[in-house]
């Protein structure tokens, strides 16, 4: 079985595995409704939504397990919404020193009592760039799984075992991007140029831009050390 399947990829990870997983809702550019709602059933989702992305939530008639934030961007209505829909409510401050994205995020955690649970984001992509960096480092902890939506995605690569996408249209572009300070033991099959036994680092990120061949191309990648991102997207710019 993948561990997570979309309309375009399917993924199956070598890490260790839980049968439940989180969906966590943001606020930056919105998924296709649609999309958001097959993804969400297809995975059996536990889905949180965090200040604006509730009204992502409605508009996918997707009804959160609960809502988090200050709500300095949600509509009241939105949010009345999702509590008449049975959300449990977590409300936050408008000065805090953490983001409703990290406060949700130790949420989480509290509420599996600590328990392995694979986190994946939407609505994460887009936006300002000082949110989008703020996101990925806060983001690519060992629980982290992927942040996707239907046009763009990166999934977290770790030593415990190979990463295998399974692409039912073929992407523009693939990347690895080392997300820690440095990836040895990269490797990366499946695609135009392959890679064995490499070590990427944030100061000389080279393996960018790669292809697949064809459509329903499937990829492999893995990493001995660091924590590897997996990106790809399909849009051509």
């Amino acid at each position: 079985m993948p561990e997570l399947r979309s309309e375009r990829v399917d993924f199956y990870s070598g890490r260790r595995t839980a049968s439940s997983k989180a969906l966590l809702v943001l606020a930056g550019r919105a998924p296709d409704s649609r999309w958001l709602s097959d993804f969400a059933a297809q995975n059996e989702l536990m889905v949180c939504a965090v200040d604006r992305g509730v009204a992502v939530c409605r508009k996918a008639d997707l009804a959160p397990a609960f809502i988090a934030g200050d709500r300095d961007s949600a509509s009241p209505e939105d949010w009345d919404w999702a509590l008449g829909r049975g959300a449990e409510e977590f409300l936050f401050p408008a000065d805090k020193n953490l983001t409703d994205f990290q406060l949700a995020l130790e949420i989480v955690t509290e509420k599996n009592r600590g328990a392995f649970v694979p986190l994946v984001l939407t609505g994460c992509f887009g936006g300002r760039f000082d949110h989008l960096f703020s996101i990925v480092n806060t983001f690519s902890g060992e629980s982290a799984l992927c942040m996707i939506d239907e046009t763009e995605g990166l999934f977290f690569v770790r030593p415990e075992g190979d990463t295998r996408a399974v692409f039912k249209k073929r992407p523009a572009a693939v990347s690895l991007l080392p997300l820690s300070g440095e990836c040895s033991g990269v490797h990366i099959g499946g695609v135009r140029w392959p890679l064995d036994g490499v070590k990427l680092t944030r100061a000389y990120p080279w393996a960018v831009s790669n292809e697949t061949p064809h459509d329903r191309d499937e990829v492999s990648v893995g990493c001995e050390r660091g924590t590897l991102g997996f990106y790809w997207s399909f849009n051509a710019s």
